[in-house]
């Protein structure tokens, strides 16, 4: 099977460098004023992890709350950590420091997870199953 192609004509097509280098420049302007009026989804998401982590921590008033962490700090438990702390929040880790058994938590916040704050959370050791 073989294939005829006939070319009748071919123009050269010139470029115009000023015109294009305007339309560069005038889509380059469009887009930072874009980017100036766009909020800041770190503030946001710091304003975000405010409200929540004061939520979590108030909610750490209530003795059975506190306990329940204190609980689960020391027996490893992430499954209570987590839905202790909330759906931002995750356990990265467990581990020992000196006398204190502590738990590593990341937690990210804003509509593009803009903000990661992470913290530990270290109790006195001493045996998981009693209080």
């Amino acid at each position: 099977m073989s294939i005829k192609l006939q070319v009748k004509s071919v123009q050269k097509v010139q470029k115009k460098n000023r015109s294009s280098a305007r339309v560069s420049n005038d889509m380059h302007r469009s887009s930072r004023s874009h980017c100036c009026k766009r909020r800041d989804g770190a503030v946001e998401g710091i304003q975000e992890a405010g409200q929540d982590l004061a939520d979590l921590f108030c909610q750490l008033r209530s003795p059975e709350q506190a306990a329940r962490l204190v609980r689960a700090i020391r027996c490893r438990n992430r499954k209570v950590v987590e839905d202790l702390i909330g759906e931002n929040c995750h356990v990265v880790c467990f581990f020992h420091q000196g006398r204190f058994a502590c738990v590593r938590i990341a937690c990210t916040f804003g509509e593009c997870c803009d903000v990661r704050i992470t913290f530990d959370i270290c109790v006195s050791m001493g045996n998981c199953n009693t209080f």
